[in-house]
Protein backbone atom coordinates (compact mmCIF):
# COMPACT_ATOMS: atom_id res chain seq x y z
CA UNK A 1 0.00 0.00 0.00
CA UNK A 2 2.61 2.83 1.32
CA UNK A 3 5.86 2.75 1.16
CA UNK A 4 8.87 4.99 2.47
CA UNK A 5 12.34 3.72 1.73
CA UNK A 6 15.24 5.92 3.24
CA UNK A 7 13.24 9.18 3.59
CA UNK A 8 15.13 12.03 5.26
CA UNK A 9 14.01 15.75 5.74
CA UNK A 10 16.26 18.69 7.00
CA UNK A 11 14.74 21.89 8.39
CA UNK A 12 17.21 24.95 8.05
CA UNK A 13 19.96 23.02 6.08
CA UNK A 14 23.25 24.63 5.98
CA UNK A 15 22.57 26.37 8.72
CA UNK A 16 23.46 26.45 12.26
CA UNK A 17 19.73 25.56 13.22
CA UNK A 18 19.81 22.17 10.56
CA UNK A 19 17.42 19.79 12.08
CA UNK A 20 16.77 16.39 10.76
CA UNK A 21 13.36 16.19 11.02
CA UNK A 22 13.42 12.49 9.62
CA UNK A 23 16.25 10.43 9.55
CA UNK A 24 16.30 7.14 7.14
CA UNK A 25 13.01 6.04 7.91
CA UNK A 26 11.98 2.60 6.47
CA UNK A 27 8.01 2.07 7.03
CA UNK A 28 5.42 -0.27 4.84
CA UNK A 29 2.05 0.09 5.87
CA UNK A 30 0.20 -2.86 4.14
CA UNK A 31 -3.33 -2.70 2.66
CA UNK A 32 -5.97 -2.09 5.58
CA UNK A 33 -3.66 -1.61 8.45
CA UNK A 34 -4.59 1.04 11.14
CA UNK A 35 -1.36 2.52 12.40
CA UNK A 36 -0.76 4.92 15.60
CA UNK A 37 1.98 7.12 15.48
CA UNK A 38 3.04 8.03 19.23
CA UNK A 39 6.27 10.26 20.58
CA UNK A 40 7.74 13.26 22.08
CA UNK A 41 7.68 16.45 21.09
CA UNK A 42 9.11 16.82 17.81
CA UNK A 43 10.30 12.96 17.11
CA UNK A 44 9.11 13.80 13.54
CA UNK A 45 5.37 12.60 13.94
CA UNK A 46 3.68 15.11 12.11
CA UNK A 47 6.74 15.70 9.58
CA UNK A 48 5.88 12.01 8.81
CA UNK A 49 2.55 12.44 7.73
CA UNK A 50 3.13 15.18 5.59
CA UNK A 51 5.79 14.03 3.63
CA UNK A 52 3.03 10.79 2.52
CA UNK A 53 0.52 13.85 1.91
CA UNK A 54 3.08 15.82 -0.29
CA UNK A 55 2.63 19.05 1.57
CA UNK A 56 6.73 18.63 3.02
CA UNK A 57 8.85 17.47 0.25
CA UNK A 58 11.58 15.05 1.10
CA UNK A 59 15.45 15.02 1.19
CA UNK A 60 16.63 11.92 0.55
CA UNK A 61 14.51 8.22 -0.18
CA UNK A 62 11.53 7.49 -1.89
CA UNK A 63 7.96 7.19 -1.27
CA UNK A 64 5.25 4.64 -3.22
CA UNK A 65 1.71 4.26 -2.52
CA UNK A 66 0.00 1.57 -4.50
CA UNK A 67 3.35 0.47 -6.12
CA UNK A 68 3.78 3.95 -7.99
CA UNK A 69 6.54 6.21 -6.22
CA UNK A 70 4.77 9.53 -5.47
CA UNK A 71 8.00 11.02 -4.17
CA UNK A 72 7.57 13.86 -6.52
CA UNK A 73 3.77 14.42 -6.92
CA UNK A 74 2.85 17.62 -5.31
CA UNK A 75 0.28 17.62 -2.45
CA UNK A 76 -3.05 18.48 -5.14
CA UNK A 77 -1.60 15.27 -7.34
CA UNK A 78 -2.18 12.81 -4.35
CA UNK A 79 -4.70 14.40 -2.68
CA UNK A 80 -7.21 12.11 -4.84
CA UNK A 81 -5.87 9.35 -2.92
CA UNK A 82 -5.17 10.36 0.45
CA UNK A 83 -7.69 11.74 2.77
CA UNK A 84 -5.93 14.20 5.59
CA UNK A 85 -7.40 15.92 8.95
CA UNK A 86 -5.36 17.47 11.41
CA UNK A 87 -5.78 18.70 14.98
CA UNK A 88 -7.59 22.04 13.74
CA UNK A 89 -11.53 21.60 13.33
CA UNK A 90 -11.68 25.30 11.59
CA UNK A 91 -9.09 24.00 9.14
CA UNK A 92 -10.67 20.99 6.98
CA UNK A 93 -14.11 22.97 6.68
CA UNK A 94 -15.10 25.92 5.17
CA UNK A 95 -16.93 27.62 8.06
CA UNK A 96 -19.00 29.81 5.32
CA UNK A 97 -20.44 26.48 3.01
CA UNK A 98 -22.80 24.46 3.80
CA UNK A 99 -22.43 20.83 5.02
CA UNK A 100 -23.82 19.54 1.64
CA UNK A 101 -21.18 21.97 0.08
CA UNK A 102 -18.37 20.82 1.66
CA UNK A 103 -19.32 17.27 1.20
CA UNK A 104 -18.97 18.42 -2.85
CA UNK A 105 -15.41 19.89 -1.96
CA UNK A 106 -14.04 16.77 -0.86
CA UNK A 107 -16.07 15.01 -3.29
CA UNK A 108 -14.07 16.61 -5.97
CA UNK A 109 -10.95 16.72 -4.67
CA UNK A 110 -8.26 15.48 -7.31
CA UNK A 111 -10.91 16.12 -9.93
CA UNK A 112 -11.04 19.31 -12.31
CA UNK A 113 -14.80 19.87 -12.15
CA UNK A 114 -16.01 22.34 -10.71
CA UNK A 115 -17.93 22.21 -7.64
CA UNK A 116 -21.48 22.77 -8.60
CA UNK A 117 -21.59 19.76 -10.97
CA UNK A 118 -20.58 17.73 -7.96
CA UNK A 119 -24.34 18.41 -5.94
CA UNK A 120 -26.43 16.11 -7.74
CA UNK A 121 -29.60 14.25 -6.72
CA UNK A 122 -27.71 10.96 -6.40
CA UNK A 123 -24.39 12.73 -4.79
CA UNK A 124 -26.82 13.81 -1.98
CA UNK A 125 -28.07 10.85 -1.17
CA UNK A 126 -24.66 9.42 -0.85
CA UNK A 127 -23.50 12.36 1.05
CA UNK A 128 -26.50 11.42 3.49
CA UNK A 129 -25.49 8.19 3.54
CA UNK A 130 -22.24 8.93 4.72
CA UNK A 131 -23.09 11.33 7.38
CA UNK A 132 -25.45 8.43 8.92
CA UNK A 133 -22.52 6.49 9.43
CA UNK A 134 -21.02 8.81 10.83
CA UNK A 135 -24.11 8.90 13.56
CA UNK A 136 -24.03 12.64 14.75
CA UNK A 137 -27.37 13.83 12.89
CA UNK A 138 -25.78 15.91 10.07
CA UNK A 139 -27.55 13.99 7.34
CA UNK A 140 -30.55 16.18 8.86
CA UNK A 141 -28.20 19.49 8.73
CA UNK A 142 -27.24 19.50 5.12
CA UNK A 143 -28.15 22.89 4.07
CA UNK A 144 -26.59 24.45 7.71
CA UNK A 145 -23.48 25.95 7.07
CA UNK A 146 -20.52 24.65 8.80
CA UNK A 147 -19.81 27.78 11.42
CA UNK A 148 -22.51 27.14 13.30
CA UNK A 149 -21.22 23.83 14.36
CA UNK A 150 -19.27 22.50 17.37
CA UNK A 151 -15.75 21.95 17.17
CA UNK A 152 -16.53 17.77 17.57
CA UNK A 153 -19.44 18.26 14.48
CA UNK A 154 -17.18 20.00 12.45
CA UNK A 155 -14.27 17.26 12.93
CA UNK A 156 -16.97 14.62 12.78
CA UNK A 157 -17.60 16.34 9.22
CA UNK A 158 -14.05 16.61 8.66
CA UNK A 159 -13.86 13.03 8.67
CA UNK A 160 -16.97 11.94 6.40
CA UNK A 161 -15.11 14.63 3.75
CA UNK A 162 -12.01 12.87 4.12
CA UNK A 163 -14.08 9.34 3.47
CA UNK A 164 -16.94 10.17 1.22
CA UNK A 165 -14.81 8.95 -1.62
CA UNK A 166 -13.27 5.98 0.19
CA UNK A 167 -9.16 6.93 0.03
CA UNK A 168 -5.95 4.98 -0.50
CA UNK A 169 -4.77 6.28 2.51
CA UNK A 170 -6.32 8.13 5.57
CA UNK A 171 -3.79 10.51 7.21
CA UNK A 172 -5.06 11.66 11.10
CA UNK A 173 -2.51 14.24 12.49
CA UNK A 174 -4.05 14.05 16.40
CA UNK A 175 -7.35 14.93 14.96
CA UNK A 176 -9.00 14.76 18.47
CA UNK A 177 -6.33 17.05 19.87
CA UNK A 178 -8.26 20.02 20.06
CA UNK A 179 -11.48 19.24 21.47
CA UNK A 180 -12.82 18.82 24.97
CA UNK A 181 -12.47 15.12 26.46
CA UNK A 182 -16.23 13.89 25.55
CA UNK A 183 -16.22 15.46 22.13
CA UNK A 184 -12.26 13.57 21.23
CA UNK A 185 -13.57 10.63 22.96
CA UNK A 186 -16.84 10.58 20.52
CA UNK A 187 -14.87 11.45 17.68
CA UNK A 188 -12.18 8.45 17.75
CA UNK A 189 -15.16 5.40 18.52
CA UNK A 190 -16.56 7.30 14.98
CA UNK A 191 -13.41 7.21 13.86
CA UNK A 192 -12.47 3.63 14.85
CA UNK A 193 -15.92 2.60 12.94
CA UNK A 194 -15.54 4.59 10.21
CA UNK A 195 -11.67 2.76 9.47
CA UNK A 196 -13.49 -0.46 10.55
CA UNK A 197 -16.43 -0.89 8.42
CA UNK A 198 -14.53 0.65 5.10
CA UNK A 199 -11.38 -1.23 5.79
CA UNK A 200 -9.73 2.27 5.21
CA UNK A 201 -5.83 1.79 5.33
CA UNK A 202 -4.75 4.99 8.22
CA UNK A 203 -1.54 6.43 9.68
CA UNK A 204 -2.99 8.24 13.07
CA UNK A 205 -0.59 10.48 14.73
CA UNK A 206 -1.79 11.23 18.85
CA UNK A 207 -0.38 12.53 21.78
CA UNK A 208 -1.92 9.82 23.78
CA UNK A 209 -0.18 6.81 25.04
CA UNK A 210 -3.65 4.77 25.47
CA UNK A 211 -5.34 6.01 22.16
CA UNK A 212 -2.45 4.27 20.52
CA UNK A 213 -2.55 1.09 22.18
CA UNK A 214 -6.67 0.74 22.23
CA UNK A 215 -6.49 1.65 18.40
CA UNK A 216 -5.64 0.07 15.39
CA UNK A 217 -3.56 -2.81 14.93
CA UNK A 218 0.29 -1.46 14.83
CA UNK A 219 2.07 1.22 17.18
CA UNK A 220 4.65 3.02 16.30
CA UNK A 221 7.25 5.06 17.69
CA UNK A 222 9.14 7.57 17.08
CA UNK A 223 12.09 9.88 18.81
CA UNK A 224 13.96 12.43 17.12
CA UNK A 225 13.20 11.83 13.47
CA UNK A 226 13.56 7.53 14.17
CA UNK A 227 11.23 4.76 14.13
CA UNK A 228 12.45 2.98 17.20
CA UNK A 229 9.72 0.67 17.90
CA UNK A 230 6.93 -0.97 15.24
CA UNK A 231 4.82 -3.05 17.35
CA UNK A 232 2.54 -5.55 15.60
CA UNK A 233 -0.78 -6.30 16.78
CA UNK A 234 -0.50 -9.48 19.46
CA UNK A 235 2.65 -7.87 21.03
CA UNK A 236 0.27 -4.74 21.04
CA UNK A 237 -2.72 -6.20 22.86
CA UNK A 238 -0.81 -7.29 26.00
CA UNK A 239 1.44 -3.73 26.40
CA UNK A 240 0.48 -1.06 29.42
CA UNK A 241 1.35 2.80 28.98
CA UNK A 242 4.32 1.77 31.67
CA UNK A 243 5.16 -1.19 29.10
CA UNK A 244 5.36 1.04 26.34
CA UNK A 245 6.96 3.98 28.75
CA UNK A 246 9.95 0.96 29.42
CA UNK A 247 10.15 0.25 25.79
CA UNK A 248 10.93 3.67 25.02
CA UNK A 249 13.62 3.56 27.35
CA UNK A 250 14.91 0.45 26.34
CA UNK A 251 15.16 1.47 22.38
CA UNK A 252 15.64 4.89 22.83
CA UNK A 253 18.47 4.55 25.79
CA UNK A 254 16.49 8.16 26.76
CA UNK A 255 13.79 8.77 29.53
CA UNK A 256 10.53 9.72 28.15
CA UNK A 257 10.07 12.73 29.28
CA UNK A 258 6.98 14.82 27.90
CA UNK A 259 4.48 15.25 30.29
CA UNK A 260 2.09 16.34 27.56
CA UNK A 261 1.54 12.21 26.29
CA UNK A 262 2.56 10.77 29.85
CA UNK A 263 -0.23 12.57 31.01
CA UNK A 264 -2.94 12.35 28.47
CA UNK A 265 -5.66 10.08 29.06
CA UNK A 266 -8.14 8.08 26.63
CA UNK A 267 -11.48 8.95 28.11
Amino acid sequence: MIRLKGVTKYFFPGTANQVKALDNINLHIRPGDFVTVIGSNGAGKSTLLNTVAGVIEVDEGRIELNGKDVTDQPEYRRAGSIGYIDQNPLASTAADMTVEENLAMAFMRGKRRGLSRAVTRSRVTAFKNTLTQIGMGLENRLKVPVGTLSGGQRQALALAMATVVQPKLLLLDEHTAALDPKAARLIMDITDRLIRTNNLTTLMVTHNMEQALRYGNRLVMMHRGKIILDIGPKEKQCLSVPDLVKKFTQSSGDVFDDDRVLLAQAE
